[in-house]
C-alpha cells in the first residue's frame, strides 16, 4: 500500500541530491532496502503502518542521507558520465541500424538461475508474463521450484526509453500463492546492463500451491501476476 511517511522521507533525502539523472536510481535503491527492513518487521507480527514507521525511524536523519549521497553522486562527474553514456548508446543504436546485429538476453547478462543444478529442481516453468512501473518494464521468465521448498522468480527488466539510464529495481511485490501463504523469508540479486536479470528466492513454499501470485503497490504504482504452478513432486 502507498506509505505518505515513507514518501515523505524518500522526497527529503532527494531534495538534496543535485545531479537530477541519478535520483531515480537513488530512490529505488533506498525505497529497496528500506522495504527489505519493512519485511522484516512484518515477519516479526507488526503491522504494516508501525512497520514502516520503525523502519524510516531506523535509517536517520533525512538531512544527513541525502547530503552524503550528493558527495557520492557530483554533479560535475555524473553530467560526464551521463554524456559518456550517452555516446556510447548511440554507437551501439548506430552500429544496429547499419549491420542488423542482434543484442540478445545472453550477451547483455548471465542467467541468474546457472548455479541450481538440475537433479535439486521440482519443476523450472517458463513463464510469459509482462507488466509496467513508470517507463520500466519488468518481464516475469520462468519459476523454479527445488526439492527443498525454495521457490526461485527469475526476472528481468529495462528502460523503455531511449535516453533512459535504468534503474535498480528493488523488491518485485508481495509473494503468496492460491492457500492464502504468504512468503517474506528469502534472498535476491541481480546483474546490470542494457536489460537487468534477477532471481528471487523464497522458502518453504507450498508444494501443492496451484497458482503463484506476484502483487506490487507502492507509490500508486501497482500490478498483479498469477502464474499457474504444477502441485506435487513433479521434476523435468
Amino acid at each position: 500500500m502507498p506509505s505518505p511517511e515513507l514518501d515523505n522521507f524518500l522526497r527529503n533525502v532527494l531534495s538534496y541530491v543535485k545531479f537530477s539523472f541519478d535520483k531515480k536510481a537513488i530512490r529505488s535503491e533506498l525505497e529497496s532496502h528500506l522495504w527489505d527492513r519493512i519485511e522484516d518487521y512484518l515477519e516479526q507480527g507488526y503491522e504494516e503502518e508501525a512497520a514502516v514507521h520503525l523502519a524510516v525511524e531506523g535509517m536517520g536523519e533525512p538531512k544527513e542521507i541525502g547530503i552524503e549521497l550528493n558527495k557520492q553522486h557530483n554533479p560535475l562527474i555524473g553530467w560526464l558520465w551521463w554524456l559518456t553514456n550517452k555516446a556510447v548508446v548511440l554507437l551501439v543504436a548506430i552500429n544496429l541500424l547499419i549491420y542488423g546485429i542482434p543484442i540478445t538476453d545472453s550477451l547483455l547478462a548471465d542467467d541468474p538461475a546457472k548455479d541450481i543444478p538440475p537433479t535439486d529442481i521440482v519443476y523450472d516453468l517458463k513463464v510469459d508474463e509482462k507488466v509496467y512501473l513508470d517507463d520500466t518494464v519488468i518481464e516475469f521468465t520462468r519459476v523454479i521450484l527445488k526439492k527443498n521448498g525454495e521457490l526461485s522468480i527469475i526476472y528481468k527488466y529495462y528502460d523503455t526509453r531511449f535516453w533512459g539510464r535504468g534503474w535498480s529495481l528493488g523488491g518485485i511485490g508481495r509473494i503468496s500463492d492460491n492457500l492464502e501463504n504468504e512468503y517474506w523469508s528469502g534472498s535476491g540479486s541481480s546483474n546490470g546492463g542494457i536489460v537487468t536479470k534477477g532471481i528471487r528466492t523464497f522458502k518453504d513454499f507450498d508444494k501443492t500451491a496451484e497458482i503463484l501470485i506476484i502483487s506490487y503497490d507502492h507509490f500508486n504504482r501497482s500490478y498483479r501476476v498469477e502464474i499457474p504452478l504444477k502441485a506435487g513432486d513433479v521434476h523435468e
